[in-house]
């Protein structure tokens, strides 16, 4: 049996940091640049989701079907998180077929740089090229801190993507000058299959701090300084259940 009483306990990230932790302190990381760092994707819970799966690894405790979550801190949003978009881009990402064991092979810019990388697999035919709209945000919290995600939509989403890239022209000025809630709502597939989707709406103005931020990013990003490489952990096929398969 364990010591409860000498166990030795991470402090939650949320909490007030320790008074012996040096803040701003980056030791043992300093070997860590961009390259060595995915962006989390903000994901929904559908019904078969394995974050709803008490059996499995990725289940989130307090999750429910139609919320929102963080692939990476696996932090549950609930229903709607507040974005302020900041780059968005058309990508064709190459899945494999969950059934034939999943995974990512990568994000490409052009339909024909993804056929070669399926080409280049030993079983191609397992394959599959998803066009998908890629938005890069920050998630904006009610105490004001951000967070950089990655909102991938494809298949029925990509309705979704067009809508708001719609409602972004009509705003007018840049892209990371409106805040955005997104939020799940009710949808079924061409087999009356039921689902969760995404849903977009207005939220205002970001204050200047979180416009300031969004700006830097977006000139990182779109100067090369920066990649986008998007989390791809427990994803395969693209979606996380199967009727959202069209």
């Amino acid at each position: 049996m364990g010591k409860s009483s000498n166990a030795v306990r991470a402090q939650d990230t949320k909490d007030v940091v320790p008074s012996y932790i040096k803040s701003g302190s980056n030791r043992g990381s300093e070997a860590v640049t961009t390259e060595d760092i995915t962006i989390p994707r903000i994901e929904i819970m559908q019904a078969l989701s394995p974050c709803l799966d008490e059996k499995k690894p990725e289940f989130i405790d307090g999750g429910k079907q139609g919320h929102l979550y963080n692939s990476v801190t696996r932090e549950d949003y609930g229903d709607m998180v507040v974005v302020c978009p900041v780059l968005f881009r058309s990508q064709f990402l190459v899945w494999r077929d969950r059934k034939k064991g999943g995974g990512f092979r990568g994000a490409y810019d052009t339909a024909e740089e993804a056929k070669e990388a399926v080409a280049g697999t030993e079983d191609p035919e397992n394959w599959s090229i998803i066009p998908t709209a890629q938005n890069l945000v920050l998630v904006v919290h009610e105490d004001g801190t951000t967070e950089e995600a990655m909102i991938s939509m494809a298949r029925t989403k990509m309705k979704v993507s067009r809508q708001w890239n719609a409602l972004v022209r009509i705003n007018g000025n840049d892209r990371f000058s409106r805040l955005y809630n997104v939020f799940s709502v009710d949808d079924a597939n061409s087999q009356g299959q039921d689902y969760k989707n995404l849903g977009i709406a207005n939220a205002g103005f970001p204050v200047e701090s979180v416009y300031l931020q969004a700006e830097s990013l977006y000139k990182q990003v779109s100067s090369g300084i920066r990649e986008m490489k998007m989390d791809s952990s427990d994803v395969g096929g693209g979606e996380e259940t199967p009727n959202t398969e069209f």
